[in-house]
């Protein structure tokens, strides 16, 4: 990805406000930035992209320009490509339209919200619209999603490494 508009030139570090070239100070900056504004609270939505994107650029706005943007190149990660770019937009709008017919969720069991919720997490996954941030905004996204529905989600119970196995 040599031609990526969101990393500075001959490296794989992001762009960023802070002006850090360096992964680890990188990532460090980035997790409490966005931890901070979670506490703020968080805006809420539709559960479609504007949803979405609104999460994306309330975690990220400290850290990045482009924060709530989509993403402006092609992006795979341990060799499973995302959605293409230019399909993101009809991606998700195929996931809200599933959680319109269905109520957002609402009125079901435990058991069958996780079984409905599961594979429309997986399709905004795969969808993957930004080019960094993406697994974070969604475990926020699905927590509005389950309150919405009724139903608790603490996040200090979904550790990190199943959420990513998951996320796979």
């Amino acid at each position: 990805m040599t031609d990526d508009p969101h990393l500075y030139p001959r490296t794989q570090i992001l762009r960023n406000k802070l002006g850090l070239k360096d992964a680890r100070a990188l990532d460090e900056a980035e997790r409490l930035l966005a931890a901070a504004r979670f506490a703020q609270g968080l805006p809420t939505g539709d559960f479609d992209l504007a949803h979405l994107r609104a999460l994306h650029r309330h975690l990220f706005q400290d850290m990045y320009d482009w924060a709530g943007e989509l993403r402006l190149v092609e992006i795979s990660k341990d060799g499973h490509q995302f959605m293409f770019r230019h399909y993101i937009e009809t991606g998700m709008a195929d996931a809200h339209r599933r959680l319109v017919a269905t109520n957002f969720l609402e009125g079901l069991s435990r058991e069958d919200f996780a079984a409905a919720a599961g594979p429309i997490l997986g399709d905004v996954n795969y969808v993957h619209p930004f080019r960094e941030g993406n697994g974070r905004t969604q475990l926020l996204y699905l927590k509005q999603l389950c309150e919405q529905a009724g139903h608790a989600l603490d996040l200090r119970c979904v550790a990190p490494a199943a959420w990513l196995d998951a996320s796979k």
